[in-house]
């Protein structure tokens, strides 16, 4: 039996009937995705066109209740698998498997009404040569629309190359050992059964074969143009444009509307200030810090934003740009950085009458800021619009005997997730991402993102060292992932962008097969609306804590 998918969105007094009318009168299509994908104002707006964003994945079904105590642990190779909620057979699960056409296809995702699918992502567990075929079927026909080797659609250049389809990281000392991602949408009208042919002869052995497939459901009624075969055959010109918008880079510009500063002396305990008045957006916000350790000004330097009298950004300089507390070099969609210091941000962070943008110098020593650039545009707000929030925490010396789903951030209100940062400091010659990410929208009774993996959520797998930047991925530093060190890791949202209307709980589980301590610090991107409020709050004395840079750093830290 077909999965059936109730797609419930409450009736709201502002914005509904421009939503219903655009559900009437326009057409989601392959074209108008890929657009919305390169296109950063439509982030900070509720989007025009309802959906819920879920996610299908590979995870445990031993997981059922939350917390709970169902199951039995597992223990295989001296590892503790886990109990329950707990449990980490992430793998080689699947809703079903079909007879086709004389075929046993396990059944992957199957989901009916208008959508699209989003994010696909898997690995292999050291089988990147496995044998088995992909069918993506649309509409209820039973002649698939994709039909293709596993390792030539998803991560591979089959259906579509780069920056669409990739691996991360992109090399390793063993290829095997990667996750595979694919981000061309796929869209459908009436439903979308994705199948794969090939894993009953792997199904006892070990490693197993892990997937997360994130896709759209439309408001009922939305009228969705579903993919055909030949598309991306057909519109290569266009595939080439939109690719190479996500790899442009967001640079200042003089002609636009800006302050600059440079060469701002910030004192231990100060503070650095600037007000924008008008209906504006900022557009692009960038500096470079300059102290003699770098490492603690990252982290004791923060950034604080007031929009309308509203504080909704209060984070570390250095989780800000997705470094953690390492100057190192990446490139997304929203964020890119260099190892000289320069740090830049593309987030479209609109407002009403006016923003307060402050750098504040919570630690010891003199910061620098040899250059500072804020580049605002015109932005008509209307009851769309979303103010830009971004908040940090960090747990200190968690002992992963004790299994927990960590809180990155509850929100309550109107709003859209966007993305997060990772940075933590592991004490253990082994990797720290077992856990999997939990993700409560709406008041579920059960995650509708449910993952397999902190490092599968960011997109790579296997926790490689290895550094990477994709558009909406990236790892600055992997140095904490297969030996003592730290590790920072980015997701930012495009086209998975996840919708919420009354509220966003989001859990990542920290734990780990022997035993590890960790200092744990997420921050986290969403937009919302101004009534809504978040459960995170500025972590004043954290932010002034040494950082770690040696085990015994985190062992003596609280």
């Amino acid at each position: 039996m077909r999965i059936k998918i109730l797609i419930i969105l409450a009736v709201l007094v502002s914005g509904s009937a421009f939503s219903h009318a655009y559900a009437q009168e326009k057409v989601i299509t392959m074209e108008s995705l890929l657009n919305e994908m390169v296109n950063r104002d439509q982030l900070a707006q509720w989007p025009s066109a309802q959906y819920v964003c879920k996610q299908a994945s590979s995870y445990s079904r031993a997981s059922v209740t939350p917390n709970g105590e169902d199951g039995k642990y597992i223990e295989k190779n001296g590892r503790d698998w886990g109990k329950g909620w707990f449990e980490n057979h992430d793998f080689g699960n699947f809703i079903r498997t079909d007879e086709i056409q004389g075929r046993k296809e396990d059944v992957l995702l199957d989901v009916d009404g208008p959508g699209a699918i989003v994010r696909w992502w898997h690995t292999l567990g050291g089988r990147a040569n496995m044998g088995g075929i992909y069918r993506v079927y649309v509409d209820g026909n039973e002649v698939p629309v994709i039909e293709m080797y596993i390792k030539n659609l998803v991560g591979g250049n089959g259906l579509v190359g780069f920056p669409y389809s990739f691996n991360a990281p992109a090399k390793t000392e063993n290829d095997n050992w990667r996750g595979q991602n694919l981000i061309l949408p796929i869209t459908f009208q009436n439903g979308c059964k994705i199948t794969f042919d090939g894993f009953q002869k792997y199904r006892e052995g070990w490693p197993g074969f892990y997937y997360q497939i994130n896709y759209r459901l439309y408001e009922a009624g939305t009228k969705v143009k579903s993919y055909t075969k030949d598309w991306a055959y057909n519109n290569k010109k266009l595939l080439k444009s939109i690719g190479d918008e996500l790899l442009k880079s967001s640079n200042f510009s003089e002609d636009q509307d800006h302050e600059r500063y440079s060469n701002l002396l910030v004192k231990a305990g100060e503070s650095f200030n600037t007000t924008i008045k008008g209906e504006k957006a900022i557009e692009y916000l960038s500096m470079k810090l300059k102290a003699e350790d770098m490492d603690q000004a990252l982290r004791s330097t923060v950034l604080k934003i007031e929009f309308d009298n509203n504080e909704t950004v209060w984070c570390p300089v250095g989780q800000f740009y997705g470094l953690g507390y390492k100057l190192n070099a990446a490139k997304t969609r929203y964020i890119e950085t260099d190892t000289k210091g320069n740090l830049q941000a593309s987030w479209i962070m609109p407002f009403k009458k006016k923003a307060k943008v402050s750098i504040v110098n919570f630690g010891d020593q003199e910061v620098k800021i040899a250059d500072l650039k804020i580049q605002t545009k015109e932005w008509q707000w209307n009851d769309q619009s979303m103010y830009f929030h971004a908040t940090w925490k960090e747990r200190r010396n968690v002992d992963t005997k004790f299994r927990v789903d960590e809180n990155y951030v509850s929100v309550k209100g109107k709003g859209v997730y966007v993305g997060d940062n990772l940075t933590i400091f592991n004490t253990h010659p082994d990797w720290w991402g077992e856990g999997d990410e939990k993700i409560f929208v709406d008041g579920e009774d059960f995650p509708s993102h449910f993952g397999t993996g902190t490092e599968d959520y960011y997109s790579y797998a296997w926790c490689r060292p290895q550094v990477y930047s994709y558009p909406f991925l990236s790892q600055p530093t992997g140095g904490g992932n297969k030996t003592i060190g730290m590790s920072s890791n980015n997701r930012y949202r495009g086209l998975d962008a996840i919708p919420f209307i009354e509220s966003i709980d989001f859990f990542m589980e920290i734990w780990h097969p022997f035993r590890a301590h960790l200092n744990y610090s997420p921050a986290t991107f969403f937009y919302a609306v101004p009534e809504s409020s978040c459960n995170i709050k500025a972590d004043e004395e954290g932010v002034k804590l040494k950082v770690a840079q040696t085990k015994d750093d985190v062992l003596r830290s609280k």
